[in-house]
């Protein structure tokens, strides 16, 4: 058995890790172009098709259109601040701003907000960067990235959107130092996606939904050094993985909200600390071969401990605790799930561990 928990120990150590941010592409300095009062009734789609790459749109208030940019490197920037200067959609089914295609450029200072639909929608072979934008009260998602896109977004709010904050499919998206809150979930990742919020603050009712096989999401407070906070609080899940997908927090510290790991999900916490599972009291979960794992953060000195506050699996789903985890409440396995704690793990008063077959041996 210790060397079979000695195998458990080392696989843990070698998939515990951030997402990396790959190097974006660059392009030419954008030309100043033309600045698009949308007071005067201006229109930014105009601008665009008139502007000969690369160059960069100044915007004026909040213009009423949808706009799309597509193979073709334009660059937007608000002249104020985003609560004054952005983009609006009029109709559900169109975005505000679509970037797609082979476009590399930068949106910033700008508001993507209070749309009929989403706020903006960035696919295919785009490589964008967004910096100070804000994504509030739209009745679909906020940011939809997808097919193969590539985004970087700093210092940007996500606030009240109905649909969800951010929904990344078959793409890359990595948010620093951002604000995510609402009823909604942080995000949504599919089909292979990867999605890293870097010292960001998710608060409100939810945090990661991860689906597919292949598909990653993570709350990173250790990979920048930022003076933004960084945070998982939210009233029900922090974290949802299945059908093979992955959620991690990473150097998360303290933090609130259920776990779920189903359907061959995992969920990790390296270096999180669990407050609370949700506001009603659901514990954790790991069902039909999913997996939570907790373990130390080894990337700083001394490590960074974590903890658990209990779960329940089921069908064949694992619960693995090493490197001086602390377990906070109570394992419950059924339906031929387990539990391994390594000899390390320090159980606080009161916490028991029930029909787990290989939990506590050594």
């Amino acid at each position: 058995m210790l060397k079979y928990l000695g195998y458990v120990c080392l696989s843990i150590a070698a998939v515990a890790q951030a997402a990396e941010i790959p190097e974006r592409p660059v392009t030419a300095r954008p030309a100043i172009g033309v600045t698009v009062n949308c007071n005067n009734g201006e229109s930014i789609q105009a601008a665009v098709d008139a502007s000969r790459a690369p160059a960069e749109i100044r915007i004026t208030g909040i213009c009423v259109e949808n706009v799309l940019i597509r193979d073709k490197d334009i660059s937007l920037r608000g002249t104020q601040k985003p609560s004054l200067d952005g983009i609006r959609s009029a109709i559900a089914a169109t975005p505000a701003l679509t970037v797609r295609g082979s476009v590399i450029a930068t949106i910033s200072d700008l508001s993507f907000s209070r749309s009929a639909g989403a706020g903006m929608a960035i696919r295919g072979g785009a490589s964008m960067t967004l910096a100070n934008c804000l994504f509030e009260s739209n009745v679909a998602s906020g940011l939809r990235v997808d097919s193969g896109a590539f985004v970087i977004a700093n210092d940007s709010i996500f606030t009240a959107n109905r649909g969800t904050s951010t929904s990344v499919s078959d793409a890359q998206f990595f948010c620093i130092s951002c604000d995510v809150t609402g009823g909604v979930p942080a995000a949504v990742v599919t089909r292979g996606a990867i999605v890293s919020f870097l010292d960001s603050a998710i608060s409100g009712t939810l945090g990661y939904v991860v689906s597919d096989r292949g598909s990653f999401a993570d709350l990173d407070c250790i990979t920048f050094d930022t003076p933004h906070p960084c945070s998982m609080n939210v009233s029900q899940f922090a974290a949802l993985a299945l059908a093979g997908g992955t959620a991690n927090l990473f150097g998360a510290g303290d933090f609130s909200g259920q776990l779920i790991a189903d359907d061959r999900g995992t969920v990790r916490l390296d270096g999180a600390r669990q407050t609370a599972t949700s506001s009603d009291g659901q514990p954790n979960i790991a069902d039909a071969l999913g997996e939570i794992i907790v373990a130390p953060l080894f990337d700083v000195q001394p490590p960074a401990q974590s903890r658990l506050r209990g779960a329940e699996a089921a069908h064949f789903a694992r619960v693995l605790l090493t490197g001086d985890t602390v377990l906070q409440g109570s394992i419950q396995c059924s339906g031929a799930a387990d539990a391994f704690l390594d000899p390390t793990v320090i159980s606080l008063p009161g916490s028991t561990v029930a029909g787990c077959q290989h939990a506590g041996k050594q």
